[in-house]
């Protein structure tokens, strides 16, 4: 087995600290680090949700947690059941499974209801399955990444949350495919005493530009 190292994951030069993950609509956006990144997806949601939007969420990962969503609608004074009702949450437990949830089901169902938000939790999780052939786990791969193609032509905000866990060796290029495909790139640190999200890679240059224009503000 191979493990996500702190070497593996220093951010690279471009890298900047920013206070908040904001999901554009037709970008996909790939969140990845320890366990907390699932908190900070959950409060993507949370932030739709409260505009009475809905969100779906595909969980290859074991991570969503009702819990919280119904903590933050009990921190707005929201009824929790009321907002939890505008959250659908599809498991998968193969990579079959996911790869039919974000290429098979998810498209219909997201304009069916006219959602703006798609949340996919540990896509490459099941990917991993050693006992999963090479063979269908490109050609699965490839049909979610040309999914998230044509779901961001639609206007379809999508964001991937990955948490560190083992990788089999010759599966590695897995994780580097997602990372070359997505829109933007943000990865959660987390010490002893810091909790930092960092950009590795921007939408747009105006986006870069508008960060180091606030920068520069702030110095």
């Amino acid at each position: 087995m191979q493990y996500y190292s702190r070497k593996q994951v220093q951010p690279q030069p471009a890298s900047r600290r920013i206070d908040r993950l904001r999901c554009s609509p037709g970008k996909v956006n790939l969140l990845y680090g320890p366990k907390p990144v699932f908190h900070i997806s959950h409060s993507v949601a949370g932030e739709l949700l409260l505009k009475s939007q809905r969100v779906a969420v595909i969980d290859g990962a074991n991570r969503f947690s009702p819990h919280t969503i119904a903590t933050i609608a009990r921190r707005h004074r929201v009824d929790p059941e009321e907002m939890l009702s505008r959250i659908v949450v599809s498991r998968a437990f193969t990579c079959y499974q996911m790869e039919s949830a974000v290429a098979d089901r998810a498209p219909a169902f997201l304009e069916r209801h006219n959602c703006p938000l798609l949340i996919v939790f540990g896509p490459l999780d099941l990917f991993y399955d050693e006992q999963a052939p090479m063979r269908d786990v490109h050609r699965g791969l490839q049909h979610m990444l040309d999914t998230l193609e044509t779901l961001k032509r639609k206007g379809v905000a999508v964001l991937i949350t990955s948490g560190y866990i083992p990788v089999p060796r010759g599966r590695g290029h897995l994780f580097s495919s997602l990372k070359t495909n997505a829109d933007a790139v943000y990865r959660l640190d987390v010490g002893e005493r810091h909790f930092a999200l960092l950009v590795e890679k921007f939408t747009t240059k105006t986006e870069r530009m508008n960060y180091e224009l606030r920068v520069t503000n702030y110095e």
